[in-house]
Parts: structure tokens; C-alpha cells; sequence
């Protein structure tokens, strides 16, 4: 991998291509709650930290940081909910409406305990989302499902 280097008389511009070019080459960020990759085929592979409990706030975090990897492009996303404490009413209500209607092409949800397939059916039975989501307790069957709407990436 090359690096083109500017020579520019302004920190800000000098540390504006610094990070475009950061943005350009993450695959991966670490939230409060999140760790989320981008991964090659396109897919954005989410997973809810250890029994945490996620509120507003943090939808609001793990969305950017989504929206970041996709680079601003509809992006479909598998979100590892197995190990989730839970998700407050305003969490559910974020990640089911416009804005992640903006970034999600689909979503699906993997499941595994009564407490994530708890979560996974409340999220789907009371939070209408304007974009395809369901819920898998396979992951394999939720990347197969997933794989339909993936969008090829600009190279």
C-alpha cells in the first residue's frame, strides 16, 4: 500500500487528509457497546459486547460507527445480540427508524438464549423497520440470508 503525501501550509488541511485517509482504510471500531467490522464481501458484522445494556445513546454511537464503515453507502448488517443484557424502548425505536433505515439495507439479528430471542422479538414486534430484518439462531443461514442484499462496493 502507497501513501500520497501533501505538502500543505495548514494543520487543518494537512489533518483533514490524515483522516480521510484513516477513514479510508478502517475495517473495524470498538464502541461502548459494539465491536463492528466491516467485512470484504460487503456485510457489516455486528456484536453486542458481553452483558451490556444499551440505550439511546448508544444506538445513536454504534449507527455512526456503521454509517463510517459503509463509508455512506446501504450496507446489510448482522448483529450478534447473544451476549446483550438488553436494549431500552428508545434503542429499538432508533435502530428501527429513518436513520438506520439510511444505512441498513437489512439486518439480521442472531440469536441463542431466551433472553436475545427476548430482545430479538420485541425489536422486530414492536418496532416496524422500513428495511427487511429477522432473526437467526444460525449464522451461516443469517450471512446466506444477508448475502441478497449486499451491494457491490466502489474499488
Amino acid at each position: 500500500m502507497a501513501f500520497l503525501l501533501v505538502k500543505s501550509n495548514s494543520f487543518d488541511s494537512n489533518f483533514s487528509i490524515f483522516s480521510s485517509l484513516i477513514r479510508l482504510l478502517m475495517v473495524d471500531i470498538q464502541t461502548k457497546t459494539e465491536h463492528i467490522v466491516l467485512e470484504d464481501n460487503g456485510l457489516i458484522y455486528c456484536t453486542v459486547l458481553k452483558g451490556l445494556y444499551m440505550d439511546l445513546s448508544d444506538a445513536k454511537e454504534n449507527l455512526e460507527a456503521i454509517n463510517t464503515l459503509a463509508k455512506g453507502k446501504r450496507v446489510p448488517v448482522l448483529v450478534d445480540i447473544r451476549q446483550s443484557k438488553g436494549v431500552s424502548q428508545k434503542c429499538r425505536a432508533y435502530f428501527a427508524g429513518d436513520e438506520a433505515a439510511q444505512i441498513q439495507s437489512a439486518c439480521a439479528l442472531l440469536i441463542e438464549s431466551p433472553l436475545s430471542k427476548l430482545i430479538g422479538n420485541f425489536f422486530i414486534g414492536f418496532n416496524k423497520t422500513k428495511f427487511p430484518t429477522k432473526l437467526f439462531t444460525d449464522e451461516s443461514s443469517a450471512r446466506a440470508w444477508l448475502s441478497s442484499f449486499v451491494v457491490p462496493q466502489d474499488t
